[in-house]
């Protein structure tokens, strides 16, 4: 059997499976859940499509930030290597003491007191 006498044949398949349905005055209960579940897909693969947009803008925004900071440090470096910039340093955040970052040590009068240097 050649291609295009296949084709008619399940041409002439598809038409009678129709024609039953139509003489049923229905659809099939399957052929309602693939029509669900195709048009779920669909809106599922639209969202993904706008997700995938909106990542592509980000990156590049990203890209962009990132040239920019590396641009920037390479210049500080070089001006730090040729000695001509003048680097401030930024002021440090206060530290919490050792006792209160690690707890009590062993040994220590109790959790309250200060650590005096001996």
């Amino acid at each position: 059997m050649s291609s295009g006498t296949a084709r008619l044949a399940g041409l002439g398949l598809k038409n009678e499976f129709y024609n039953k349905v139509r003489a049923k005055g229905g659809t099939p209960d399957s052929e309602q859940r693939l029509r669900k579940q195709i048009r779920r897909l669909k809106e599922l693969r639209a969202a993904d499509a706008e997700e995938i947009a909106q990542l592509k803008t980000d990156v590049e925004g990203l890209i962009g930030a990132l040239h920019q900071t590396t641009t920037e440090n390479q210049l500080l470096h070089q001006q730090l290597a040729e000695r001509t910039a003048v680097l401030r340093t930024l002021p440090a955040q206060p530290r919490p003491a050792l006792r209160e970052r690690c707890g009590p040590q062993p040994g220590s009068e109790s959790p309250g007191q200060p650590i005096r240097p001996s």
